[in-house]
C-alpha cells in the first residue's frame, strides 16, 4: 500500500516537516530559555493541564478542578498522553504532536479524496491546498498574500496545523468519519460501520461544530433515502448515528450537571450563544461549490452522489439552525473547518475528472498532470512562506520574530516556579505571563485571558480581576470614566468573552448603560486603599507569588505594597512571595 501511494506518504512527511520545522529551529537558536514557538492558542496550557493529571473544569483556577466540562477533552488529550507514552515535557509533546498530526491530516484528506475520485492527482492537490494553502483560498486573503509577498510579509499568523490540537484534532476526525463512513456505503461491511459509529460519537468529545455539522449531513442523505424509499440504506444511515448517540451518553450526563451550576447560562453567554432567529446566507464558497456539484458531479454512483450532495446541503441546516432553536453558533467554524474544505473537494475532483473526459487524449491527461504539479508546488510553497515570514516578522500581533525574542526573558522565572514552587499554587502576572506559567509550571494562576469561559468564573471574581489590574495602574476618580471607555473592548472581553462581539459585531459595542454599571462598581472599590484592596483580593483567591515585568508594566508600582517579599531578580523581571 505504501509503493503505491508513496508520492502521497512523501509529501505528508515534508508536509510534518514544514510544520514543525519552525519550532525545532528555534531550538538552536543562541537566545533560546526554553519559552517555546507556539502561536496563539489556548490549547497549550490545556494540554498542560491533561499532563498534570487534571480534567477540563477549570484549567486556569485553583478551584473548580472538578467541575463539569465545557470545553471538549478528547484532542488535548490525545495530544497530552501521546507525549506521555514517550515520557515528553510539554515542549517536545507538542513538538511531537506537529510532527505526527498534520502527516495524519494530509494522509487522511488523501485517503477520501482518493476513495470519492480514484484520482491520485486529485487528492494530492486537494490534500496539499487545504494543508497549505488554506489561508489564501478566498478573495480578501488571497489579495492581502499577494500584497505582503514582496515585503515578506505573511497572511497568516504561521499555518493553521502550527496551533497546539486544533486544527489537526478536528481535520483527523473530520476525515476519519468520511473515510470510515463511505466505506461502509461502498462495502457494507460491518466493520466500516463500528468504525464510523464509534469516531462519530467520540466528536461529541472533540469538536462541538464537527457532530453537529455531520449530524446536519447524516440528516439530509436519510431524508434522500428516505424519499427514495431505499429503506437499506436508510437503515444504515440510521444505525451509524443513533448508535454514535449511545456513544456520546457521558458527553450528555456532563451537560446536564453542567447546566445546573449557577454560572452555566453566563458562562454560555460569554460563549458567544446569542438569542436570534434571522436566516443567515450559507456563503459564496459553499454556494459555489453546490452549483459546480450539480452540474458537474457523475451520477452513475448514486451513493456517492447523493453522499456528495449531503455534504454540500449541510451547510444550509449549519447556518440556519437557529431559526428553529433561536440560538446562533459561531458561524465561521463550519466555513473554516467543513465548508470550505468540503467545497475545495469537490470542485477539484470535478476539475480533474472534466480534464480526463473532456479534453481530448493525451491533452486532458497532461493537462491534469500540470495543474496537479502547480497546484502541489504552489500549495507547499505558500505553506513554507507562511512559516518562514511568520517566524522572521516583527509585525504586531504575530508570535514569531520580536515578541519570540522576548519571551525567552520569562524562562528563568518559568525555571524558578518549577524549582520552588508547590504544585496547584497561584500565581498573578500579566496576562503573557500568566499563559507562559499556565504551559509551563503544574501552577493556577489568578487570571487567564480565557478563564471567563469556564464554570469556576462567577462575575464576582470577572470583576475582583478586571478591577485588581486598574488598581495596580492607579486608575481612579480622577481618570476611571476615561480609562474606562478608552478600553471598553478590553474589559467587555475579560468580563462576557465574546457576547458583545456575536451579539453586536465588536467587543467595543459593549452597552452604555452596561460599562456606567461596571464604572459604578469600580469607584465603590475606591473607597478601600489599594494596598488593603490588593491583599484582600489576592488573600481571597489564595496567591501564593506574583511575577511583575517592569518594561510590559511600568505603572506597577508594587515596590510599595509591604506585604510583597522580593524572591528573584531577573533583571527586568521581579518574582515575590505573597506574604499575607
Amino acid at each position: 500500500m505504501v509503493r503505491k501511494h508513496k508520492v502521497a506518504f512523501i509529501l505528508a512527511v515534508l508536509a510534518s516537516l514544514i510544520v514543525a520545522f519552525p519550532q525545532i529551529y528555534l531550538r538552536f537558536e543562541p537566545f533560546n530559555q526554553g519559552i517555546e514557538l507556539i502561536p496563539d492558542s489556548p490549547w497549550a496550557p490545556r494540554v498542560r493541564e491533561i499532563q498534570d493529571g487534571h480534567g477540563f473544569g477549570s484549567i486556569y483556577y485553583e478551584d473548580g478542578k472538578e467541575d463539569p466540562y465545557l470545553h471538549l477533552p478528547l484532542g488535548t488529550m490525545v495530544v497530552a498522553y501521546m507525549g506521555e507514552v514517550f515520557g515528553l515535557d510539554i515542549n517536545n509533546t507538542l513538538l511531537l504532536s506537529r510532527l505526527v498530526l498534520p502527516l495524519a491530516v494530509f494522509l487522511l484528506i488523501y485517503a477520501f479524496v482518493f476513495l470519492l475520485s480514484a484520482d491520485k492527482l486529485a487528492a494530492l492537490s486537494v490534500a496539499a491546498l487545504i494543508v497549505f494553502a488554506d489561508s489564501v483560498l478566498n478573495y480578501y486573503d488571497l489579495f492581502r498574500f499577494l500584497k505582503g509577498l514582496p515585503q515578506g510579509l505573511s497572511p497568516s499568523n504561521f499555518l493553521e496545523l502550527s496551533r497546539p490540537v486544533y486544527s489537526a484534532m478536528t481535520l483527523i476526525t473530520f476525515f476519519g468519519f468520511l473515510i470510515s463512513f463511505l466505506r461502509f456505503f461502498q462495502t457494507k461491511n460491518w466493520r466500516w460501520g463500528v468504525v464510523a459509529t464509534f469516531i462519530l460519537g467520540l466528536e461529541f468529545y472533540n469538536y462541538f461544530y464537527t457532530w453537529t455539522y455531520l449530524y446536519a449531513f447524516g440528516a439530509i442523505l436519510g431524508l434522500v433515502f428516505l424519499v427514495r424509499k431505499e429503506w437499506p440504506e436508510v437503515k444504515l444511515v440510521a444505525g451509524v448515528y443513533i448508535g454514535a448517540l449511545l456513544v456520546a451518553i457521558p458527553y450528555f450526563v456532563n451537560l446536564y450537571k453542567a447546566s445546573l451550576y449557577p454560572t452555566y447560562a453566563a458562562t454560555a453567554l460569554r460563549h458567544g450563544l446569542v438569542g436570534t432567529h434571522a436566516p443567515v446566507f450559507i456563503g459564496l464558497v459553499a454556494l459555489a461549490a453546490l452549483i459546480v456539484f450539480l452540474f458537474g458531479f457523475p451520477r452513475e454512483d448514486k451513493r456517492k452522489y447523493f453522499f456528495g450532495l449531503a455534504l454540500l446541503l449541510a451547510p444550509i441546516i449549519t447556518l440556519n439552525q437557529q431559526i428553529i432553536t433561536g440560538k446562533a453558533l459561531q458561524t465561521g467554524h463550519y466555513h473554516w473547518y467543513f465548508h470550505r474544505p468540503i467545497a475545495v473537494v469537490f470542485v477539484l475532483v470535478i476539475a480533474f475528472a472534466w480534464l480526463r473526459t473532456a479534453v481530448r487524449p493525451p491533452l486532458g491527461g497532461r493537462t491534469a498532470k500540470w495543474l496537479a504539479v502547480l497546484l502541489i508546488i504552489g500549495s507547499f510553497a505558500t505553506g513554507a512562506f507562511i512559516q518562514a515570514a511568520s517566524y522572521l516578522g516583527t509585525y504586531e500581533g504575530r508570535d514569531g520574530g520580536h515578541k519570540m525574542v522576548e519571551r525567552q526573558r520569562y524562562g528563568p522565572a518559568m525555571d524558578w516556579l518549577n524549582e520552588n514552587a508547590e504544585k496547584e499554587e497561584v500565581v498573578f502576572a500579566n496576562e503573557e505571563v500568566s499563559n507562559l506559567v499556565a504551559i509551563y509550571t503544574p501552577l493556577n494562576v489568578f487570571h487567564h485571558r480565557s478563564d471567563q469561559l469556564f464554570l469556576s468564573a462567577t462575575d464576582e471574581r470577572l470583576l475582583d480581576i478586571v478591577f485588581t489590574f486598574y488598581r495596580l495602574r492607579g486608575v481612579g476618580m480622577h481618570n476611571v470614566e476615561e480609562v474606562f471607555h478608552n478600553e471598553r473592548g478590553s474589559i467587555s472581553t475579560n468580563l462576557y468573552g465574546i457576547y458583545y462581539r456575536e451579539l453586536l459585531g465588536a467587543y467595543e459595542n459593549i452597552p452604555e448603560e452596561k460599562l456606567e454599571e461596571i464604572i459604578t462598581l469600580y469607584k465603590e472599590t475606591l473607597k478601600s486603599p489599594t494596598q488593603e484592596w490588593l491583599s484582600s483580593v489576592w488573600h481571597k483567591y489564595d496567591v501564593e507569588y506574583l511575577i511583575w515585568d517592569k518594561v510590559a508594566n511600568p505603572s506597577w508600582k508594587l515596590d510599595l505594597l509591604g506585604f510583597l517579599k522580593k524572591e528573584a531578580d531577573f533583571g527586568q523581571i521581579m518574582l515575590y512571595r505573597i506574604e499575607i
